[in-house]
């Protein structure tokens, strides 16, 4: 559930301009502010900062969740005072969730960033695909084995 004093329009059409909002009206106009931040997003990404006190963690995903129906942006990161969450359509679920978990609370949003994508940005490694290739190597080595013995044993008859 949104917060009352929470306004996801206002904070839909800041992010919808440059890929940040603050509740703050008076950082919303700070330029200077956002542009370090703005250098930091991903692209089609977004962070939306709301001096919300009242919000828990789930009042935070339903935040970014409305705001990323609202913005059509591919990733929507929430700061509250006391909770990060993020919704997102090419991330998974468990890279959110440990991502969020190791931002420590109280970071400047750059660093939020910064801590966010350090968290979701990890090599895969395909196993099913390792798995595979190891299967298809025994096999020529097998088959190999198999018709070099054949050989041998047709040269000695």
């Amino acid at each position: 559930m949104i917060p009352e004093d929470v306004d996801p329009a206002n904070l839909s059409d800041q992010l919808s301009q440059d890929g940040v909002a603050f509740s703050n009206p008076r950082i919303a106009n700070d330029l200077e502010i956002q542009e370090e931040i703005i250098k930091s997003l991903h692209p089609d990404h977004g962070i939306a900062v709301v001096d919300s006190f009242s919000a828990s963690a789930a009042d935070a995903r339903d935040i970014a969740q409305d705001l990323q129906s609202a913005t059509g942006l591919d990733t929507v990161i929430v700061q509250t005072p006391t909770h990060i969450s993020a919704v997102s359509d090419s991330l998974t679920r468990a890279n959110i969730e440990a991502a969020e978990r190791a931002i420590p609370k109280g970071l400047d949003q750059t660093s939020v960033l910064e801590q966010f994508y350090s968290g979701t940005d990890h090599f895969t490694v395909h196993w099913m695909a390792i798995i595979a290739l190891a299967l298809a190597l025994a096999g020529v080595a097998g088959w190999s084995a198999y018709r070099a013995a054949s050989a041998t044993r047709t040269a000695i008859n």
